[in-house]
C-alpha cells in the first residue's frame, strides 16, 4: 500500500514540476534590481526602477544590465520596451563576459533602436566581440551560417517593418533560443533569425543582458520581463 501511495504521489508531483518549468516566470520584480548586475559597476546610476518600470538612462557612455544566471542555453524571453528618446539598445543572448577587448559582453545580440535608425539596428542580429565581432543579419531576413562560416541570407515573408514599431509607445519583444536557431519578434512580427551551424564559433550558453549603447544620451524603459526555460536548456 505504501508503495502504491508513493507511486501515486510521484505521478502527481512530477508533471506539476514539469508544467511549472514550462511557464514564463518574471525576472524583474518591478521594485528593485535584485538578480541583476550593472557592468561596468561604476555605471550603476544608468539603471533604476521608476513607477514599476526598469529605466535605462545614459550620460553618453554605454553600460549593460546582466541577469545573474550565467548558464542559460535554450529559453524564451519576453519583455516590453519604450524609448523616451532616440537610442540604441537590445538584448544579449548567450553572452560571455570578459573575453573580448572590444566588448564587455560577447555573443549574440538581438538589436533594437528608435524608429528611423535603420534595419541594421532596429530588428537585426549582431554578434559582439570574440570570436566573431560582426554584424549577422538585418531586419526582415534570416541568416544561415554554414559549418565553414559562409553566410546565406534570405528574406522573411510578412516580417517586421519600421511601420510596425511604436515610436514612443510600448513594443513587445519575444526572443526564442532553441539549439542553434534564434529569432525574435517585435509586436508579433518576426524581426530576424539566425541559424548557426559553425561549431568553431557558435556559443551554447551564456548570460541574458540588456544594453545601453554608447553615444548620445538616451533613455529607455522596460517592463514585463519574463523567462521560460525550455527542455534541455536550464541552468547549472
Amino acid at each position: 500500500m505504501r508503495i502504491l501511495v508513493l507511486s501515486t504521489v510521484i505521478a502527481l508531483v512530477v508533471p506539476a514540476i514539469a508544467t511549472a518549468a514550462e511557464k514564463f516566470q518574471p525576472i524583474f520584480d518591478g521594485k528593485t534590481l535584485e538578480g541583476w548586475n550593472v557592468i561596468p559597476s561604476q555605471k550603476k546610476n544608468h539603471w533604476s526602477v521608476r513607477d514599476g518600470l526598469l529605466v535605462g538612462k545614459t550620460d553618453g557612455k554605454g553600460s549593460d544590465l546582466i541577469f545573474h544566471d550565467k548558464t542559460l542555453s535554450d529559453y524564451e524571453l519576453k519583455l516590453s520596451y519604450r524609448f523616451r528618446t532616440k537610442g540604441n539598445s537590445g538584448i544579449h543572448i548567450r553572452g560571455l563576459l570578459g573575453i573580448s577587448k572590444t566588448h564587455k559582453v560577447s555573443g549574440y545580440h538581438a538589436d533594437f533602436g528608435h524608429v528611423g535608425v535603420g534595419p541594421q539596428v532596429l530588428g537585426s542580429w549582431d554578434f559582439h566581440g570574440y570570436p566573431r565581432g560582426s554584424y549577422l543579419v538585418q531586419r526582415g531576413h534570416r541568416v544561415v551560417i554554414a559549418a565553414d562560416g559562409k553566410k546565406t541570407v534570405t528574406k522573411l515573408s510578412d516580417a517586421l517593418e519600421a511601420k510596425h514599431v511604436k515610436r514612443r509607445g510600448w513594443n513587445d519583444v519575444h526572443v526564442v533560443v532553441k539549439g542553434y536557431r534564434m529569432f525574435f519578434t517585435i509586436n508579433g512580427r518576426t524581426a530576424s533569425e539566425v541559424i548557426d551551424n559553425e561549431k568553431a564559433k557558435r556559443i551554447a550558453k551564456g548570460i541574458i543582458g540588456l544594453q545601453l549603447h554608447g553615444g548620445p544620451p538616451m533613455e529607455i524603459e522596460f517592463r514585463k520581463i519574463e523567462l521560460k526555460r525550455l527542455a534541455g536548456g536550464g541552468s547549472e
